[in-house]
């Protein structure tokens, strides 16, 4: 297993990478104040604005058969263009809930876009967060991909 903390430019968060060989197993933000490591260059292209270079990340994606097709489905929301919990859920024959527990259940933050998903009523939790500065993060989320790309 190895581990990276890549600087983002979303300050205080960082993303914290665990590797086993030469794929991701986990991508989580956190707030680590000292980065180890430069992003790898499919994270560094997404965060110049190439949000199609999460694609080329060598992750191993890990979950049920429902959450596997809805973070594979997930990664077909464009950049900019978020969806609603309740669109995902009709177009995957599910609810709105198992679409949120899917989401907070997601090991790859940014490669499988979450923070893309948001409430019919604003934006939605976001890591386990109904508020605070999670939900904060997601909304700088959100209004850095709408204006990049």
């Amino acid at each position: 297993m190895r581990y990276e903390i890549c600087h983002t430019p979303f300050t205080p968060w960082q993303l914290s990478l665990q590797w086993s060989n030469d794929e991701i197993e986990q991508i989580e933000w956190c707030r680590q104040q000292l980065a180890n490591s430069a992003p790898p260059p499919w994270l560094a292209a997404y965060f110049k604005g190439e949000h199609q270079a999460l694609l080329e990340a060598p992750y191993r994606l890990q979950g049920t058969p429902f959450q596997r097709r809805l973070w594979q489905h997930l990664q077909q929301i464009p950049a900019g263009e978020p969806c609603h919990y309740g669109a995902i859920a009709a177009k995957l024959g599910t609810s709105a809930r198992a679409v949120a527990a899917a989401c907070r259940a997601n090991r790859l933050a940014l490669v499988i876009p979450c923070h893309r998903v948001v409430a019919s009523c604003g934006l939605g939790g976001y890591m386990g967060a109904l508020a605070g500065d999670e939900v904060a993060l997601k909304q700088q989320l959100l209004q850095w991909e709408s204006h990049r790309g």
